[in-house]
């Protein structure tokens, strides 16, 4: 009876507990192997995290770029409309404002976009995403910030202006190579973001084949644990009549006795 009844306990913590293997004694090497896969599994969710947070980082940049080549795109605009010859000088003064304003507001944009305390533009530090759960080099990506540096140096568009008609007609191929180094640029980010999206999927990809595995060794089997469980309260119930049985026997005994 006591035999049955530890089936009994032993049937019902699994079911509560949805696991197989609650102590090293029901399946040793199955509990070092699940150890192993939980393990793994949890590394692959932060290794995701980070994967995440690297893609935040370059959709932020991406987004200050998308406004950075509305203004080089305007800023042309204004050099085609300077370098019209109609127009006078006081004219052009008013478009050099626009011009020089925007300028200015391409430096600030620049200096000013950060993530996490660090400047996403002005940064050559190289950086360092753990997106991998191990620690050799194919768990990292690398990143060199000197190929993100954005500013009116960088674009060549430092001394720009386009206070006469020669100055903006001039100034054209200045924009030119701007936008051309912008695009460079986003291209770049755009790279870096794919790759990161494809490691966040193999990671995915990863994190379930785990748990499928650690399922499929760790979890209980309900219909199995289940049947156990009512054939030996079955048992129990047996084992308790017979015991009960036996002490009726032993009564009788006494009495046939006296």
């Amino acid at each position: 009876m006591s035999e049955h009844s530890k089936h009994v306990e032993s049937a019902s913590g699994k079911l509560a507990q949805g696991t197989r293997v609650r102590n090293a004694s029901d399946d040793a090497a199955s509990l070092a192997i699940g150890a192993k896969n939980k393990s793994e599994i949890r590394s692959n969710y932060q290794a995701m995290r980070n994967a995440n947070d690297a893609i935040s980082e370059f959709q932020i940049a991406e987004g200050t770029l998308n406004e950075v080549g509305s203004m080089l795109t305007r800023l042309k605009e204004l050099s085609i409309q300077a370098a019209n010859g109609h127009l006078q000088d006081s004219d052009r003064s008013n478009l050099n404002h626009e011009y020089m304003e925007l300028r200015s507001e391409i430096e600030r944009m620049t200096q000013s976009a950060e993530f996490m305390g660090d400047n996403l533009f002005r940064s050559t530090k190289q950086r360092s995403f753990q997106i991998g759960t191990n620690a050799d080099s194919l768990s990292t990506m690398n990143i060199d910030r000197s190929s993100m540096i954005v500013s009116e140096f960088n674009l060549q568009i430092v001394d720009s202006s386009i206070p006469t008609a020669e100055e903006a007609r001039l100034n054209l191929n200045y924009i030119d190579t701007a936008i051309q180094n912008l695009s460079k640029t986003r291209a770049n980010l755009g790279s870096y973001q794919n790759r990161l999206q494809s490691t966040v999927s193999n990671l995915d990809t990863g994190r379930l084949n785990e748990s499928a595995a650690q399922s499929t060794r760790m979890d209980a089997d309900f219909a199995f644990e289940t049947s156990e469980k009512i054939r030996n309260e079955i048992k129990v119930s047996a084992a308790g009549s017979a015991l009960l049985q036996s002490h009726e026997f032993s009564a009788l005994a006494l009495k046939l006795l006296k």
